[in-house]
């Protein structure tokens, strides 16, 4: 009876250290769009006036993510953006559009090495301060 018992736990031990190998194996990273919009009413710069300067801005939080070549990448995107926003790695064929609120899972398996440019493909590159994903052999 002893023995059952053991061989039970050893086999339950064994699967749930198996299953967290497996799960190990992906590594999950959380990205936040946000929009920075900034309205300066006056601005004097060297004698010149210049009046109601809108930025707009917008950035993924954090800027980058790094993994080993061969890793399962899992990017959950939430866009707190007020409007659509893109999620696009040109090298990995991923273009994804998110609309305001909204948040979308993202997955791939880092097999290029290299630094490869998170943009948002909506909107001129300008507006957008790119991120990026590294790839390291």
């Amino acid at each position: 009876m002893k023995i059952t018992k053991l061989l039970s736990l050893g086999l339950v031990a064994g699967l749930l250290l198996a299953t967290s190998a497996v799960q190990a194996d992906v590594k999950n990273f959380k990205v936040v769009i946000n929009a920075y919009d900034t309205t300066i009413p006056e601005l004097n710069i060297e004698g010149v006036t210049v009046k109601d300067i809108r930025a707009f801005n917008v950035l993924n939080e954090p800027e980058t993510i790094a993994v080993h070549k061969g890793a399962k990448v899992k990017i959950v995107v939430e866009n707190k953006s007020p409007i659509s926003e893109g999620f696009a790695i040109d090298e990995y064929g991923i273009q994804e559009v998110i609309k305001a609120g909204e948040t979308k899972t993202i997955s791939l398996v880092a097999d290029k090495a290299g630094a490869f440019t998170i943009w948002c493909q909506l909107h001129p590159k300008n507006i957008h301060l790119p991120g990026t994903l590294n790839v390291i052999e």
